[in-house]
Formats: C-alpha cells, structure tokens, sequence
C-alpha cells in the first residue's frame, strides 16, 4: 500500500543485525546533538508526554466516530496485519472491547507471564515512523501508547523516550527504538513488554508522511516561531517564507518544526526552555494542542477529507471489526479526562555516554531505573487494581534525596 510501510522488509528476528548499520544509525543521531550535554538539563513539573501519534490517533477517533456512515469504508482502508503467534508467550490477546460490553466487577487485573494485565484496560501502542525506505523498516521515531481504562474511566498517554538503553529481546542492549529497526512492530512492542512488564494489546504504525496532508487539509496551522526555528524550516523544509514571530504553516513547514531538536523551545504559555529531544516533545506538544483548536472549527466536510487523508497511511494489528468497536467508542472515549505520564520518569533516569563493543561508537543514551519505572509506569496505567501499585511514590515523594545533575 501505498505511503505505508512493508512489513515484509522487516528483518528476520532469529537472525544477527547488521550492527555496523545499526550504529551507523545511532550514531548519527548522537553527531547531531548530546541529548544531556547542557550544563542543566532542564526540567519540566509538566510530564513532557504527548507526540504528534496522539493528534493523530485522537483524529482518527472523533473522525471515525462522526462519520459512522462511511466507517466501513474508510477502515477497509488501512493495512491491518494478523499476529503470528509469539511461543513466548501465553498472554491472550482477546478481541477489543466496546465500552458497553463489561462492567468493571467481571474483568479481571492479574499478571500474565510476568506482564500486568487487566481486562478493563487496553494498551494501543502508537508507532509515529519517519524516514522510511523500501527493504527498510525506519525508525519509530515517537513511541506513544494510549491507554483505554474502562475500569476508571480515563483516558490514559505514555511517552517512551527513545533514547532509553533497554535489552532488545534476541540482541543486546541499544536504544528503545532500534527495536522497531531490528524487529518492526512486534519486536518494538515485545521490547517494552519485557523491560516494563507491561501488556501491549495492539499496535499502530502510523507513517509520518501522512502529516503535512492532515495540516494542509485545516488549510495550515498558526504557529509562533523563534529566529532559529524559522530559519532552520526556510533551510530544510522545502519551503521558505518563515519570520520570527506568528507564522501560518504548511504542512511540510509544520512537519519540519515538529522535528527541530537542535535548537532551545521556549514555551509560549511558562517561559520555561527545553533542549533537545526534551525541546521536539515540547514543539509536537505545541503543534498538538494548536491542531486541537483547530479542530473544534472543522466542519463535516473537512472531517472526511481528514479520514481520507489518514487512514491509507496507517498499518495496525487491531482488526477491522475492532477498528469499527473503537469508532462507535470513540465519542466516550474522548469525553474520558486525559493522564499522561513520560516512562521513564525524569527522576528515575540519567543520562550518560557510553562505548559499547558491540556499537563501535559513542552512544548518548538514558539510563533508566527499570525497576522503579515499572512499578511508575504500571500504578499509573493500572491505579489500584494491584496491591504491590497501589501505594507506589517516586523517590521524591517518598523524601528521598535527588542526585544534582
């Protein structure tokens, strides 16, 4: 299909990568910034959570759901991809259920092969894929998982960084998103499964190139640009005619300040700066709450040039009748108040250069206390359906001393 990508090219998982790719890759990213080499990383008491995937999952939804009529239509639209079964496991990956099918006293919270499960909560994986090339799988270069808590009635976002050093099941250990490049989706979502002990029920892969479309069909977006941003989108985008100030953006301008890390963001609303991957979270949080202002002002018409728009482009595991389950949900769903919470958390990470053998190459990453952030992670996604979560604090709350960066 056409704009998304071919999960036929992904690499066989039984095999050895090409490791000299693999740090090739990694290690551009490293030449272009230190991710904490700043002499005060700065820090936010606002999780730093929300990538564009979550503007476009949350379009998906109300477009789907508004336009129920032309649902069927629409949905037979995107690549759906079957599970092949994983003999690693014995979760059982039951069909999505509609919001009206289960009340919370009959869905059961226990741990599955080590993975915390509940029947009232399903966990969506969102893969936004940038770069992509034939043969070649990409990079998810933003990890957002939405969970659906129908037991607490919320709607819940997880932030990856992609930078965390986590074992890549079957490899070594490497950056979180070199799982998408090893293994696609599968082994993206069995890499977060084993280093947090969460259960992941679906996946979507969502092709960035998809992007510039849904902002040209709003007929652009008002942004408000740095000297710096405004240069540096004049220069790389493909278009000119940036200024420091308010701006009125196309799509490839807006998908281009979405990906700026070379650069401090200043937040328009607090003053507070943020610098590199902490600084593109900041611009894709930016880009979406403009987009959701935005969109409270879309008419029909434009609803269903937006569903035509993205649905080609995304490739997922959730079948067709779930797609549909979703759409009928989705109004429910979106009246849900919103969690997000950033995995792992600033206080239970550092950041650090290593030389690992098998890279060959300085190598920036987050050192993240695994342990802490799957007890984090969990209680936030599963509240008090565990007692060993319930009570979870972080080490701040708890009145412990934090290391001085």
């Amino acid at each position: 299909m056409k704009g998304t990508p071919d999960l036929k090219g992904t690499p066989d998982l039984k095999g050895t990568p090409d490791l000299n790719e693999v740090s090739e890759k990694n290690q551009s990213e490293n030449e272009s910034v230190d991710i904490y080499s700043h002499s005060k990383k700065p820090r936010s008491k606002k999780m730093l959570v929300l990538s564009i995937c979550l503007s476009v999952f949350s379009v998906l939804l109300i477009l789907t759901g508004s336009a129920a009529l032309y649902a069927n239509s629409l949905l037979s639209r995107y690549q759906y991809v079957e599970d092949e079964p994983d003999p690693d496991t014995t979760v059982s990956k039951k069909p999505i259920a509609s919001v009206t099918d289960q009340k919370p006293e009959e869905g059961k919270a226990e741990k599955i092969d080590g993975l915390y499960h509940d029947d009232m909560v399903t966990n969506i994986l969102l893969l936004g894929v940038d770069d992509y090339m034939p043969n070649d799988p990409g990079r998810s270069d933003s990890l957002l998982m939405v969970s659906l808590d129908r037991r607490h009635q919320k709607l819940k976002m997880t932030s990856f960084m992609r930078d965390t050093y986590v074992s890549i099941p079957g490899y070594n250990m490497y950056k979180l998103n070199t799982g998408y490049f090893l293994g696609g989706a599968p082994l993206q979502v069995k890499t977060i499964e084993k280093n947090f002990s969460v259960d992941i029920d679906r996946y979507i892969i969502i092709d960035f190139s998809a992007f510039p479309k849904i902002i040209d069909a709003l007929g652009g977006i008002t942004l408000e640009l740095s000297a710096d941003e405004a240069a540096i989108i004049n220069k790389e985008s493909g278009e000119t005619g940036a200024v420091e100030g308010v701006n009125h953006l196309s799509g490839k301008q807006a998908r281009y300040f979405s990906r700026i890390r070379d650069y401090k963001f200043t937040d328009k609303t607090t003053g507070e700066v943020f610098y590199n991957d902490y600084g593109r979270i900041r611009r894709q949080q930016y880009v979406m709450d403009t987009l959701v202002a935005e969109f409270k002002n879309v008419d029909a018409g434009k609803i269903l040039t937006l569903a035509n728009e993205i649905v080609p482009y995304l490739v997922s595991n959730i079948s067709p009748d779930e797609m549909l389950t979703l759409a009928k949900d989705a109004l429910t769903y979106m009246s849900y108040p919103i969690e997000s919470v950033q995995v792992p958390h600033d206080e239970l990470h550092y950041g650090e250069t290593l030389h690992p053998a098998h890279i060959g190459a300085p190598y920036s990453v987050l050192i993240p206390d695994i342990e802490e952030n799957t007890l984090y992670l969990n209680h936030f996604l599963y509240e008090d359906s565990f007692p060993e979560l319930a009570d979870y604090k972080l080490p701040s709350e708890r009145g412990e001393n934090q290391n001085e960066e």
